[in-house]
């Protein structure tokens, strides 16, 4: 067993659910743990079969309460010193079961007090979308914010930004920065269960009350000016939603190299409306 609470969230999307808990279960994860809790927003009988059927704690409420309010819910009732965070749309590509290191090695990252926050989002399979490589990527200059994302698209991206991003002399495998270059974000990530909710637990239910599904517009001007330590290898998870995201979301989205073109994108992204439509998607 790995001293890690596997925290997992979902709202509806019951084929994803199903693939994504699969997924888990063919490549270990659910072996290395003893304590796997589930939030569900909206939560429905159906809900509560298929956390039975994987052996997940299951909790959930009648409405949609909100990303960071149901994060921290369940990192208060986790039992390990450490948290791996998820979503039901993030398949686990890889093989932990017999190949856990990528998860010790960031145990012990985090353990050592080198590195606050390490991401599992996969480089080589992010899925998508990626909001990164949609953003960020032809525009670094403007996004110094979200630099790190560059290792999305750049095999080597400590040699481009020698001053903001470096390996780890530790684990070099590692790549490191700080939270002046990238973004907070709800992909894949374990933090120590105690940090998170001394240093993140307010901002998780201090929700922006236009939009409480996404906890970045309240964490993220903060966060952008901590000196938080990043850290990420390879990954280990890929975006894939199956029940939401095919016509829908090609829908909202083809006016998009349009908007790019006329300057307009940015200020048509951040609109309140435009976010709850692509959360939903």
């Amino acid at each position: 067993m790995i001293p890690i609470s596997l925290l997992l969230l979902s709202w509806q999307s019951h084929q994803t659910l199903k693939a994504t808990l699969e997924s888990y279960r063919r490549n270990g994860l659910l072996n290395i743990t003893d304590d796997k809790l589930i939030y569900f927003q909206q939560i429905s009988k159906k809900d509560i079969k298929i956390a039975e059927q994987y052996g997940l704690q299951y909790y959930g409420s009648g409405k949609n309460i909100g990303i960071g309010a149901a994060y921290r819910f369940l990192a208060e009732r986790a039992r390990h010193p450490y948290i791996l965070y998820l979503q039901n749309d993030f398949q686990l590509i890889h093989d932990v079961n017999n190949n856990p290191s990528e998860l010790t090695d960031g145990i012990e990252l985090l353990s050592q007090h080198e590195i606050d926050v390490v991401l599992y989002r996969s480089r080589s399979r992010p899925g998508e979308p990626n909001w990164a490589t949609d953003n960020v990527r032809g525009n670094e200059e403007r996004w110094q914010s979200h630099l790190f994302n560059s290792l999305y698209w750049m095999e080597n991206p400590e040699q481009a930004y020698p001053d903001k991003i470096l390996r780890n002399a530790a684990k070099p495998n590692f790549l490191q920065t700080t939270a002046r270059y990238m973004n907070y974000t709800d992909n894949p990530a374990l933090y120590r269960r105690d940090w998170l909710l001394e240093t993140l637990g307010d901002y998780f239910t201090a929700n922006d009350p236009h939009d409480i599904t996404w906890p970045e517009r309240v964490i993220q001007p903060w966060w952008e000016t901590q000196g938080f330590r990043i850290a990420q290898a390879e990954g280990l998870f890929e975006h894939i939603r199956l029940d939401r995201g095919g016509w829908q979301r090609r829908l909202i989205m083809w006016p998009v190299p349009l908007l790019k073109a006329t300057g307009l994108y940015d200020r048509v992204r951040t609109m309140p409306l435009v976010q709850s439509l692509k959360a939903k998607l």
